[in-house]
């Protein structure tokens, strides 16, 4: 049986009220918080809570284990109703290190007020969770060591985000992509930019 099956029915009862209550008015922050984190706890309940403690205690030896709520930080893509999938992943041992950088880089981010960690929307993929959430042949997710965020709604947040990332970014390695101005990925793997083409010109950072 493929990783995730005996909860895929689960899933998708869960994605089917979810598009449906789309429909509707949206649920406040809050109310979708407590949803997450319903649906974590079952998810834990179906076999992972080992495998998520061991990778906390990890994180907690480099004093990172608090930097995005776990889960927050093992929600495996935006889609993953669509895709059929769980929504939360542990990634395997051999990449958990490879997390700790941004991390770190999210943690300042938070510290001066761009990002909020509880929003972390997508974190480690395997490959097929990868192809149907649309991503990139070499994202940075498959190696675990970035993270999809959505933006707290500040109207001058994309501008203040931008030049912390011109600031820091080059020492911190900061990849920073915009798939909408509220909608971002960070990751660790060389300071870049990028926007909805996947490609510099269309960055929030350098476009306009």
């Amino acid at each position: 049986m493929a990783p995730g099956a005996s909860t895929a029915r689960f899933a998708i009862a869960l994605g089917l009220s979810a598009m449906l209550s789309a429909c509707g008015d949206p649920a406040p922050p809050s109310s979708r918080r407590i949803e997450q984190h319903t649906r974590f706890e079952h998810w834990l309940d179906a076999g992972h809570r080992d495998a998520v403690a061991a990778y906390r205690i990890r994180l907690e030896g480099q004093g990172l284990a608090d930097a995005v709520p776990m889960e927050a930080l093992l929600r495996s893509s935006r889609r993953w109703h669509l895709c059929l999938h769980d929504e939360f992943a542990t990634p395997p041992p051999a990449l958990q290190p490879n997390i700790e950088a941004t991390l770190r880089v999210v943690a300042r981010l938070h510290d001066a007020g761009l990002v909020d960690p509880a929003l972390a929307r997508s974190g480690w993929r395997d490959a097929r969770v990868n192809r149907c959430a649309g991503g990139a042949t070499g994202s940075r997710h498959l190696h675990n060591n970035a993270l999809d965020f959505d933006l707290p709604a500040q109207t001058d947040n994309v501008a203040a985000l931008c030049a912390w990332w011109r600031t820091h970014g080059p020492k911190a390695r900061m990849g920073l992509g915009f798939y909408t101005p509220t909608a971002i990925h960070i990751d660790t793997a060389g300071f870049r930019t990028w926007g909805s083409d996947r490609t510099r010109r269309t960055s929030l950072c350098v476009a306009g």
